[in-house]
């Protein structure tokens, strides 16, 4: 099955390509929708403008498209890009990595129900601790790019089978969702089992109201 899928650059999106790769879909391009503000509903928009390198480390077509951010409006935006896209490449399937959020996920499937295509999330409402132990136990390595006051240890560091259970068990501490979809952290992609290498990043810390963002300033292999 032809497919697009929207990647953001983060663990949940990328480990839903490879998932749907192993399924067998004919991914044809990873589309990055970039909000023009961060106050996006549906859109990560952290270190987005790496996701490029790591498109072409999975030999893979990426487009970039810049939409509004304002709620509902951007999601009209997607659908008439996605629109062009499938008519273009005979697209069948759009491919998400959303996991519990209600109202991105409702908007995707009436984007696919517009487009007449399915919609395809295979990390949707799994386990969060589950499946993020899955995710590294695969092979996928990600840097904490954005956290909670609570989480700034953690900001900028890897994510791997040495500290996933001691990231894991300060997220319960803190009461945060395992999974980060209460918008307790965001993730950039390191390492993955499909890329024959991995990308090293250098960034800085900065405050950000009552959070932390790591600013990836170079991405490298």
């Amino acid at each position: 099955m032809r497919a697009l899928a929207i990647v953001s650059g983060g663990k949940d999106s990328i480990y839903a390509f490879w998932l749907m790769l192993q399924q067998g879909f004919e991914i044809k391009k990873w589309i990055t929708f970039i909000p023009k503000i961060k106050e996006s509903y549906m859109l990560h928009s952290i270190n987005v403008e790496h996701v490029s390198l790591q498109a072409k480390l999975s030999k893979v077509k990426h487009k970039e498209i810049f939409v509004s951010g304002k709620k509902e409006e951007e999601v009209i935006e997607m659908l008439h890009y996605l629109k062009v896209q499938k008519e273009k490449l005979g697209i069948q399937a759009l491919i998400s990595g959303a996991v519990r959020s209600e109202y991105q996920k409702h908007r995707l499937d009436f984007i696919c129900h517009e487009l007449n295509i399915a919609s395809y999330a295979p990390l949707w409402h799994k386990n969060s601790e589950r499946l993020l132990k899955e995710i590294i136990e695969h092979g996928f390595e990600f840097i904490i790019v954005y956290g909670f006051e609570e989480l700034e240890n953690w900001i900028g560091t890897k994510i791997t089978q040495e500290n996933v259970h001691a990231f894991i068990k300060d997220l319960k501490k803190h009461g945060c969702d395992i999974s980060g979809e209460g918008g307790e952290y965001e993730t950039f992609v390191v390492k993955t089992p499909f890329w024959k290498k991995e990308i090293k990043v250098k960034g800085k810390k900065l405050k950000q109201d009552n959070a932390i963002k790591f600013l990836i300033e170079k991405v490298y292999v």
